[in-house]
């Protein structure tokens, strides 16, 4: 049994933050500019809340607008690390 609940979806990821369905870890980077939302997930519940999502679950505009903001930051803040360490990469292949 994970613990975690992962998703490069950021709709979903965002629904799971403003919903307070789940607890925000990190971002980790995946794939050329793509991220993945980690999330905390000790009951298990990240299965039933994305199926809630899909279908058609709420979270007021007010939560929506925010959480979409912070993890468009951690978005930002995992890609800059993430093309950080592929250039010092680089630079020990010299």
């Amino acid at each position: 049994m994970s613990e975690i609940f992962e998703t490069e979806r950021l709709p979903l990821a965002i629904y799971l933050h403003a919903s307070g369905s789940l607890r925000f870890s990190h971002c980790e980077p995946v794939d050329a500019g793509k991220v993945q939302f980690v999330f905390l997930d000790p009951s298990s519940l990240g299965d039933q809340a994305e199926l809630e999502f899909e279908n058609g679950a709420v979270a007021t505009a007010k939560s929506i607008f925010a959480s979409q903001t912070f993890l468009r930051r951690k978005m930002s803040e995992a890609q800059a690390l993430n093309s950080e360490n592929r250039k010092n990469y680089a630079s020990c292949l010299r």
